[in-house]
């Protein structure tokens, strides 16, 4: 029975890998990707895949669930810094540019998406408050504008071509860091690889 329960598990954990990055199916082929690539990129059956999902959308729920709890990790990581809230925001928009916005394909269905953003929004909440105390924000940013600027940026990830993608996102990433975050409080962030700077 053990060795039948470690067998589903692992079918179940094998597409939502491929999925979310190893390969990067959804980043490699957008949130349209069919069933039958994201099987083949994990190396199970379209069977397998489907009765472990049922759909796109379920398994798309499904990573996006990981994502938040990736989220949700880092964010306790970050308690008590002066930068933490902007640390958060670069982490996200790192994720979503891994996975090119799977939102647009999440169930919106019987509250599970609504959870998933109210869990988003819980993970930055303490963070987002102790910058505007310390005044690490400007007077006006707050939980909503940080959780507004995230949803813009899911617009750059979403972007078919890879090159302007890249272009987009990169862009994109300035105005929005330089709309929520002071220049001294983006200048204190610690160097960052070519590629996410602006």
């Amino acid at each position: 029975m053990v060795g039948f329960r470690a067998q589903a598990a692992r079918r179940r954990a094998e597409p939502r890998a491929a999925a979310r990055g190893r390969p990067a199916v959804f980043a490699e082929h957008g949130h349209e990707v069919a069933l039958a690539e994201i099987a083949r990129a994990a190396d199970v059956s379209r069977t397998t895949l489907y009765r472990t999902f049922g759909s796109r959308e379920e398994l798309a729920a499904t990573v996006y669930e990981d994502n938040i709890v990736r989220i949700e990790e880092r964010a306790a990581e970050l308690r008590g810094s002066d930068s933490g809230a902007l640390e958060l925001f670069e982490f996200v928009l790192d994720m979503q540019l891994a996975s090119r916005s799977i939102a647009p394909i999440l169930p919106r269905s019987a509250g599970r998406f609504d959870d998933l953003a109210a869990r988003t929004a819980d993970a930055f909440r303490t963070l987002v408050e102790d910058a505007a105390r310390a005044g690490t924000v400007p007077e006006g940013v707050g939980l909503t504008e940080v959780l507004l600027a995230i949803r813009m940026a899911e617009v750059f990830a979403a972007e078919e071509d890879a090159g302007v993608r890249a272009r987009h996102h990169a862009r994109g990433r300035v105005v929005l860091r330089h709309g929520l975050f002071p220049g001294e409080v983006v200048a204190r962030l610690p160097e960052q690889p070519v590629g996410r700077r602006g």
